[in-house]
């Protein structure tokens, strides 16, 4: 008969010459100290889950105790009868999905409805920022604390607080379908405090967008020149521009029909074009052409194809030094990961040159011409590709100053005055 485990009877203990032998315990039912050839032992417990029959390692002794073994062998043995089954829990746990395959999966089937830029965008933070910090955990152990750790570590180590904010997103979209997925029932990325953001409203005026122009025609890189050019012509979004092609164009109707692949909105984007964006790109289609025939090459269907034949992808350089040339930035030190200027080779502190407007900053000057030329919202947003009234409604503080002509119109009529000499006494007593 079985009788009661103890230290000495485990020391004792013979391994077999073939195969496993088991030394029972009297007290616990199904416990037992399990012996290799190779003079291994550890404690095992066998029990019964769902009808099947089960043997679970419990710890390898002498590491265990024969009374620790014995005392979760019991712990064990009260969940088996609460209608768990720890085998099959700790195999789920071994097999359960991990960060990176979370990411894996993301990027089959969620990524690719998104425009390239965003997921570029996305895949960076996921390589550079999410899985170096996740990768290898199991979906099922990110905490709230975890993704809240990390939204202020890129806060306030990396110093990027908004985009530890899109990070935050990324993340909270990935959770939400991995609990579509049923591979955890809650997200942890929910109700992680946001960064306050400050929405930026920076418009050109007259003269900084003729000094933009003027920079524009003189830049030794017409390809990335015009694609400024395009944006300023038409307000529309620097991926539509750059990844437009020759057949949305119907050049001698003056129409620009974006796919709804190739919108922001992924709805199909039908906008007429001024006659100034018209003779761009005839100019720009032309010009590619007789390139094309020089080279004996057939010509891209890209309108503005980048160096391997693809899509050009980047224009920030150009961008830079138009700003520059057009004087719309400053000269800032260059700062280290710390925040330290770094020096050159003379030890004289490193400068480069900021702009004071961003390339999307072309879209808003766009739609800020379009109040003061007296066009509505719902136009405006039509102009755009708004599909939320919301998302124009940004605008609407720019109508103060056509209504305040407006009114003042009004004032110098009921005064008897002339609107110029009215509005010159009202500059007066301000």
């Amino acid at each position: 008969m079985p009788e009661k485990l103890t230290e000495a009877a485990a020391r004792k203990a013979l391994p077999p010459v073939r195969g496993q032998s088991m030394l029972w315990d009297a007290e616990v039912k199904g416990f037992a100290l399990r012996m290799t050839p190779g003079g291994a032992k550890s404690f095992v417990l066998d029990y019964r889950a769902e009808g099947r029959q089960r043997r679970i390692t419990i710890g390898a002794w002498p590491d265990w105790t024969v009374a620790a073994a014995r005392q979760t062998a019991k712990d064990m043995k009260r969940e088996v009868d609460l209608g768990h089954d720890p085998m099959g829990e700790r195999q789920a746990q071994r097999e359960a999905p991990t960060v990176q395959e979370m990411w894996e999966r993301y990027a089959r089937e969620h990524l690719p409805k998104k425009a390239e830029r965003s997921q570029a965008d996305e895949r960076m933070m996921w390589e550079k920022i999410i899985l170096p910090r996740f990768g290898k955990m199991k979906v099922a152990q990110i905490t709230h604390d975890d993704v809240d750790a990390l939204h202020r570590d890129i806060t306030e180590i990396r110093g990027t607080p908004v985009r530890a904010n899109r990070t935050v997103e990324v993340l909270r979209k990935a959770f939400n379908l991995a609990v579509r997925w049923k591979w955890r029932d809650d997200n942890p990325a929910s109700g992680v405090r946001r960064n306050q953001e400050e929405k930026r409203n920076r418009y050109l005026n007259r003269t900084e967008i003729a000094a933009l122009a003027q920079a524009l025609n003189e830049h030794s890189e017409p390809m990335s020149a015009n694609a400024i050019k395009l944006l300023m012509l038409t307000g529309a979004r620097r991926g539509e521009v750059l990844g437009a092609t020759w057949e949305m164009f119907d050049l001698e109707n003056g129409v620009w029909t974006k796919p709804s692949a190739h919108t922001k909105q992924r709805k199909l984007h039908r906008v007429p074009l001024s006659g100034p964006a018209v003779q761009l790109l005839v100019e720009m289609k032309a010009a590619a052409k007789a390139k094309a025939e020089a080279e004996g090459m057939p010509p891209s269907p890209f309108v503005f194809p980048g160096p391997t034949g693809k899509p050009l992808t980047e224009i920030k350089r150009t961008w830079v030094s138009v700003c520059r040339r057009a004087g719309l930035g400053a000269e800032v030190p260059v700062l280290d990961a710390k925040g330290k200027p770094v020096l050159d080779c003379k030890g004289e502190p490193k400068t480069e040159f900021k702009p004071n407007v961003r390339i999307h900053d072309i879209r808003h000057s766009f739609a800020s011409i379009l109040v003061s030329a007296g066009a509505s919202l719902p136009l405006i947003g039509q102009m755009l590709g708004h599909t939320q009234v919301q998302t124009t409604q940004r605008y609407a503080h720019l109508f103060d100053d056509p209504l305040r002509k407006a009114a003042e119109t009004v004032s110098a009529f009921v005064l008897q005055r002339s609107p110029e000499e009215f509005s010159a006494n009202e500059a007066e007593q301000k």
